[in-house]
């Protein structure tokens, strides 16, 4: 394997809106994790996604630090990107300089993340992974922003010595446009087999647990209602357990509305906090607005949570989710525009002693894609 001494991953974050208020988790957070494991001495430069309300994020990943920028340079779209790039281009700078007689490996997690790096790395010296989380072909209604943003993953794609995708169909989209190879990478966390041994004695068959924020308005109207219908027509004792990053009331509004007879919103405050609770559940459920432009362009997260803690679960048929756990049966999909097959294999499904078999092949598969195992896998062949 190629022996690096140092990693530093940059990409951008979305803090908590309730308490207490810190960066969410995100494909970073279990790269960052990996690679300490393998490497043991990574840093990181997390810059805030909307705005400069919250702090940049800098230093050793087990022992970051906060940079405040002047909350106005992020009020304008261009300004604020423009001011990212300057950011990641300093740490990138502080890291090459502080390191110059290391073997570097960087990591840029989204295309504004990784760009600084590209043009710095043949300067000093160090591999470049960029690591391609999403892609969204109506990011902005503003078509230079739009453009920029394509040119800028197309410029991190072509110019690092590695990029990793979290899906097949974005491997494809790089093959077709880009003409460059690309190594799936998925959402995995590091495989915890505790979890699902504490939890699994709790499991009763009958509690569906989701996580999570909605990205447009519809997706709570598609939610609720595919809920409603699996309560009425398939499992009327299922319960239903949501813990949503932010709009708590909003969730408890719309399961009161849709007469969910028994449902609970939890405030949570991890994703360690989440995996925890859903390792007691038996399904998962993942849910997304096919008009959405990033959908087909996505392996979820939550799906490879679900697996680490033996819940099979239900998924839209949009976005792009991996042969193995296609094969598997471990995910039922829904047909197009989230609707119920008519041919009686959602009831087949839902059914306990098939959740229970499922249990194990989930496991399985974690482990199997367990991020830390296919990280180590893949620098392999990335020489220094």
């Amino acid at each position: 394997m190629a022996s690096f001494d140092k990693a530093l991953i940059a990409t951008h974050i979305i803090y908590r809106q309730i308490p207490p208020y810190d960066a969410l988790e995100g494909p970073y957070s279990s790269v960052c994790r990996a690679l300490e494991s393998i490497l043991k001495d990574v840093e990181t430069c997390q810059i805030p996604l909307n705005d400069f309300n919250g702090a940049v994020i800098y230093g050793h990943w087990r022992k970051t630090r906060q940079l405040k920028i002047p909350s106005f340079l992020g009020q304008l779209v261009p300004l604020k990107y423009l001011v990212d790039l300057v950011i990641s281009a300093f740490f990138a700078l502080k890291f090459s300089l502080a390191n110059h007689d290391k073997k570097k490996l960087a990591v840029g997690i989204d295309p504004l993340s990784c760009l600084p790096l590209a043009f710095l790395k043949k300067i000093f010296n160090y591999r470049l992974v960029f690591y391609s989380v999403d892609f969204n072909k109506n990011r902005f209604k503003n078509r230079v922003l739009q453009w920029a943003y394509e040119k800028a993953d197309e410029l991190s794609t072509r110019f690092g010595d590695q990029t990793w995708v979290v899906c097949q169909s974005l491997k494809d989209y790089k093959k077709k446009h880009y003409h460059t190879d690309s190594i799936y990478i998925p959402n995995s966390p590091i495989f915890n087999g505790s979890l699902y041994q504490k939890g699994k004695k709790l499991k009763a068959g009958n509690k569906m647990a989701w996580t999570g924020s909605f990205l447009t308005e519809r997706q709570y109207e598609i939610f609720f209602g595919l809920l409603k219908e699996i309560q009425d027509k398939y499992r009327p004792e299922m319960e239903f357990y949501f813990a949503p990053m932010q709009n708590h009331d909003r969730f408890r509004n719309f399961g009161k509305k849709y007469g969910l007879k028994k449902f609970q919103v939890l405030e949570l405050h991890s994703r360690l906090e989440w995996q925890e609770f859903a390792a007691k559940c038996d399904v998962g459920i993942a849910i997304y607005d096919p008009q959405f432009g990033s959908t087909k362009f996505i392996e979820p997260l939550k799906i490879w949570d679900f697996m680490m803690v033996g819940m099979p679960f239900i998924i839209s048929c949009e976005p792009s989710i991996s042969t193995p756990i296609k094969k598997s049966g471990v995910a039922y999909f829904l047909a197009p525009n989230n609707k119920i097959p008519k041919d009686n294999s959602l009831k087949e499904f839902l059914k306990k002693e098939n959740i229970i078999k499922l249990q194990e092949r989930c496991i399985e598969l974690a482990k199997e894609f367990d991020i830390q195992k296919q990280i180590k896998k893949t620098l392999k062949n990335l020489s220094t």
